[in-house]
């Protein structure tokens, strides 16, 4: 029997431990072809000494050409695993703590977007993969006219991110 751990029984005390600067470099793959390296930060810290919001940084590139997304993430339900990431426009994205991993899923125009981030000793583990939807007819075999939409991969995005000194 597999036991997998739920937000209340996890072994980590999730984002407390987390806090600090992670530093990696991201690996951007698609589809098409396309592949490039990134370098990668993540910086979560609380904010105002307030347990329930946290920064949730974002660093893509260096110097002129970076990105930065600054984000916080939110104790939504902290019992149940249940967090929000703040995108500070309006946007605010349902994160879940499960089995020590923070996963999140959203739709952004017609792309599904998945999250998945998770910490293994010293090492953050992050990867987001891009999906569009892709029509797939029923199949005369299908009993039940069930509403079904595959979805065709599109990017993967991942990155291991070490601790900044």
């Amino acid at each position: 029997m597999i036991t997998i751990q739920s937000a209340a029984s996890s072994t980590s005390t999730f984002p407390e431990n987390w806090r600090g600067t992670w530093r990696g470099t991201m690996l951007d793959r698609s589809v098409n072809g396309r592949y490039q390296k990134v370098p990668m930060t993540l910086r979560i810290q609380p904010i105002s000494n307030n347990p329930m919001r946290y920064t949730w940084q974002t660093t893509y590139g260096v110097g002129d050409k970076k990105l930065v997304r600054d984000y916080e993430l939110v104790v939504k339900d902290q019992q149940n695993g249940h967090f929000i990431i703040d995108e500070k426009d309006g946007t605010l994205i349902d994160a879940w703590w499960l089995g020590d991993k923070l996963y999140s899923q959203f739709r952004v125009n017609n792309l599904l977007l998945s999250t998945q981030c998770q910490r293994q000793g010293n090492r953050l583990h992050y990867e987001l993969v891009l999906y569009q939807p892709q029509s797939t007819p029923p199949t005369e075999s299908s009993q039940e006219k069930v509403p079904f939409e595959s979805y065709q991969l599109q990017v993967v995005q991942s990155a291991e991110l070490s601790p900044m000194k």
